[in-house]
C-alpha cells in the first residue's frame, strides 16, 4: 500500500520548483534591466528553495560574473557541472569565468567540453580560440576561427579574432581586411560613428576635408596617428579628432590642419574615416609600415619646463613603467618587485613613468609623475631620459613615436602588433622587444634586460 506522504512529498517538491521558477523569472527580468544585485538576490532565493535548480544557478553565476566576483562564480559553476554535467551553458559560463581569471588552459578545457556537448555553439569555439592564442597555440586558434566561419560566415567575433591572429602572424594583407569586422562585433570598445558624410574609401579627394576620428585606447592612437601624414600627402585637409589627454601632443603631428578633442563640436568636413582603417586604405604590409621617427614631439614650452625638473647629472637616466590596465590583458603587467634586479645596477637614475601609482615603490625611484597633466608632459619627461623600459602600454608607443630608445617587456602571448618571436618591430626602429619564455614568467625577461644594461651601458 502506497503512503500518501510520498505523493504529498512529490507534490510539495513540484510546488517548490514552480515557485523557484517564478522567482528565477523575476531575476532574469531584473538582470535584463541591468539591476544585477537585485537579480542576484532573487536567484539566491530560488536556490534556497530548490538547491539543484540549474536555471537559477546559471542566473546567479551570471550575476557574480557581471559583478566581477569571479572566484565565487567559479565555485558555483563547479558545483553546477557536478549536478548537470551535460549542461553546455554551465560549461560555457565556467569557461568565460576562467578566462577572466586568466586561467587559459582550464578555460580551454571547459570550452572543449561545451563543444563535445554541442558543436554548433560558435561563441564557445571563438572563446576557445582566445584561450589557444593566450597559450601560444596560434595556428590552432586560427583553425578554430576558420571552423566557425565555415559554418557561420557572418560571425563577427570569429572574424575579429581571426584578424588579430593574422596580424600577429604578420599577414597584414588579409589581417587588415578582417579587422574591419570590429564594427560588427558585440560590445566593441569604441562606438561606431554615423555621419551623413561618406566614408573615405581611398579614392582621389584632393582639396576635400576629411575627419579622421580616433578609436580604442591611447596606445592605438599613438601608434596609428602616423598615417595621418599620408592622408595629407594626398592633398586632403585633415581634421583629427582624438582623446583630450592627447590633444596638446598631437599638435606636433605632421599633416593635421585642426585637432579636435573627443566630445567637442566638429567643424565641417566632406569625408570621414576611423583612424585604424588607414592601414587598409594604404595597403600596409610589414615592409611598408611608415616607420620614420620621431613623428611626434613634446611642445617647446613643456620641454623647457621638464628640462628644469630632471637634473643633468652623468648617471644614465632610465624611465620605468610596469603596470597597465587590468582589462583586457592583466598578464602584460609586471609586478614591481620583479624589477628589483634592475634597480640594483649602479650608476643609473630611475624615473617612474607609472602615472597614478599609489603604492610604495619597492626600490629607489625618482617620481615626477605628479607634474604630469597629459601626454605632452609625459613626452617632455621621456625626452629627458636616455632609455625607457616598459611593458606593453601607451608609454611604449609614446616613447617609440618620439624616437627614443625603448625596451618593451612582452608577455608570452603578446598583443597582435608585436608579431611573433622578433626582437625588433617594423613599427618603431628605436625599439627592442624582450619576450617572456613562458606564461607568467618575468624573471627571465628582467635578467636579460639586466645583462643587456650591463653590456651596453657599462
Amino acid at each position: 500500500m502506497n503512503r500518501p506522504t510520498d505523493v504529498n512529498g512529490d507534490g510539495q517538491q513540484q510546488g517548490l520548483r514552480e515557485i523557484a521558477n517564478d522567482i528565477s523569472a523575476l531575476g532574469r527580468d531584473l538582470l535584463q534591466a541591468g539591476r544585477v544585485k537585485s537579480a542576484e538576490v532573487q536567484f539566491k532565493k530560488a536556490l534556497g528553495l530548490v538547491g539543484d535548480d540549474v536555471n537559477a544557478a546559471l542566473g546567479l553565476g551570471h550575476c557574480l560574473h557581471q559583478l566581477g566576483r569571479y572566484a565565487e562564480a567559479l565555485v558555483l559553476y563547479d558545483r553546477l557541472i557536478r549536478i548537470a554535467p551535460q549542461s553546455a551553458p554551465a560549461w560555457n559560463n565556467r569557461g568565460n569565468t576562467l578566462l577572466e581569471l586568466s586561467r587559459h588552459a582550464d578555460a580551454a578545457d571547459s570550452f572543449y567540453r561545451v563543444l563535445e556537448i554541442n558543436p554548433a555553439l560558435h561563441d564557445a569555439r571563438v572563446a576557445l580560440a582566445s584561450c589557444l592564442q593566450a597559450l601560444g597555440q596560434v595556428d590552432l586558434a586560427l583553425a578554430a576561427c576558420d571552423m566557425v566561419l565555415k559554418a557561420a560566415p557572418d560571425h563577427a567575433e570569429a572574424h575579429w579574432n581571426r584578424s588579430l591572429l593574422l596580424l600577429l602572424k604578420g599577414d597584414y594583407d588579409e589581417g587588415w581586411r578582417e579587422y574591419e569586422w570590429r564594427w560588427q562585433k558585440r560590445n566593441f570598445t569604441s562606438p561606431r560613428r554615423n555621419f551623413p558624410q561618406p566614408r573615405w574609401q581611398g579614392e582621389p579627394a584632393a582639396g576635400k576635408t576629411i575627419l579622421i576620428h580616433a578609436e580604442q585606447g591611447f596606445g592605438d592612437v599613438l601608434q596609428f596617428c602616423r598615417f595621418v601624414a599620408l592622408v595629407a600627402d594626398r592633398g586632403m585637409r585633415v581634421i583629427f579628432e582624438c582623446h583630450p589627454p592627447l590633444v596638446h601632443l598631437m599638435h606636433s603631428l605632421a599633416g593635421v590642419e585642426k585637432i579636435v578633442p573627443m566630445g567637442e563640436p566638429l567643424t565641417e568636413f566632406d569625408l570621414h574615416l576611423p583612424l585604424m582603417s588607414l592601414p587598409l586604405i594604404f595597403d600596409t604590409t610589414l615592409d611598408s609600415v611608415p616607420a620614420v621617427v620621431p613623428y611626434l614631439a613634446p611642445p617647446a614650452d613643456r620641454l623647457k619646463t621638464w628640462q628644469g625638473r630632471v637634473p643633468g647629472d652623468r648617471r644614465l637616466k632610465i624611465g620605468l613603467c610596469w603596470a597597465g590596465k587590468g582589462y583586457p590583458d592583466p598578464l602584460r603587467s609586471c609586478p614591481p618587485h620583479a624589477l628589483a634586479p634592475l634597480v640594483a645596477i649602479p650608476g643609473i637614475a630611475w624615473y617612474s613613468l607609472q602615472v597614478g601609482w599609489q603604492e610604495v615603490f619597492p626600490f629607489p625611484m625618482n617620481d615626477l609623475t605628479g607634474h604630469v597633466g597629459d601626454f605632452a608632459d609625459s613626452a617632455a619627461l621621456i625626452a629627458q631620459l636616455d632609455l625607457v623600459i616598459t611593458i606593453d602600454t601607451a608609454v611604449a608607443h609614446l616613447a617609440g613615436a618620439l624616437g627614443r630608445p625603448t625596451w618593451v617587456m612582452l608577455p608570452h602571448a603578446p598583443d597582435w602588433r608585436w608579431l611573433l618571436k622578433r626582437e625588433d618591430t617594423p613599427w618603431y626602429p628605436t625599439m627592442r622587444l624582450f619576450r617572456q619564455n613562458g606564461p607568467e614568467t618575468w624573471q627571465n625577461v628582467v635578467q636579460r634586460i639586466a645583462r643587456t644594461l650591463a653590456t651596453e651601458f657599462p
